[in-house]
């Protein structure tokens, strides 16, 4: 049976950042909001810190699902992409598995205006396709609902997806992923003040007849 998704859900958080240096730069502040970054932490990953090293935010994740790592590598790299307009820099930790991932130099993440507004905008999700539901868990009968957490850009496409809460099996948690990274959402009420980044919800529910 193909995996079941619920296909609305308000913006949890939307990453305001314009291009170009902020007149404002505070190096002392270079992660600006995401000083806490629980909102971007992928349920697989033990930990997800952030600090100013040398005037630069640099994130560092631990956690033994290597799959989790390099959803959460990638959506550090997207918001990178998107923010500084710059690629990040990561690399693997010493003596436990995880990565530190630094931002480039002063990129307007750092602003010390903040970088997240709640319920900033509200998009709709657009025609989603079904996840697949992978061969191996349907003949193991695994069922379970995934939560995830969708870095939008302007357009509404999805730039990365972090697993908010596991269904409990990575095939299922990975197929509901693969499926969230081809949807596209609409803004709802038009497309004045989009910002650049959203990070909305989405789940995928995995059942069995």
């Amino acid at each position: 049976m193909m995996g079941r998704m619920n296909p609305r859900g308000a913006v949890l958080m939307a990453v305001l950042a314009a291009g170009g240096c902020s007149a404002g730069y505070d190096a002392d502040a270079s992660c600006g909001s995401f000083s806490e970054p629980a909102a971007l932490r992928d349920a697989g990953v033990n930990q997800l810190q952030a600090s100013n090293a040398g005037g630069r935010c640099t994130f560092r994740a631990t956690g033994r699902d290597a799959a989790a790592l390099q959803r959460q590598q990638r959506m550090l790299e997207a918001i990178s992409l998107i923010a500084c307009g710059k690629p990040a820099h990561a690399q693997p930790t010493q003596g436990t598995p995880g990565f530190e991932l630094q931002m480039p130099s002063r990129c307007p993440l750092s602003a010390p205006t903040s970088q997240v507004v709640q319920d900033a905008a509200r998009w709709r999700l657009d025609r989603p396709s079904m996840p697949s539901y992978p061969a191996a868990a349907r003949a193991d009968n695994l069922q379970g609902k995934a939560s995830m957490s969708v870095l939008l850009n302007d357009q509404g496409h999805a730039e990365a997806v972090i697993v908010a809460g596991s269904s409990g099996h990575p095939l299922l948690d990975e197929a509901a992923v693969k499926a969230a990274l081809g949807w596209r959402w609409k803004r709802e009420g038009g497309t004045s003040g989009t910002p650049r980044m959203s990070l909305v919800p989405a789940t995928a529910t995995f059942a069995s007849d």
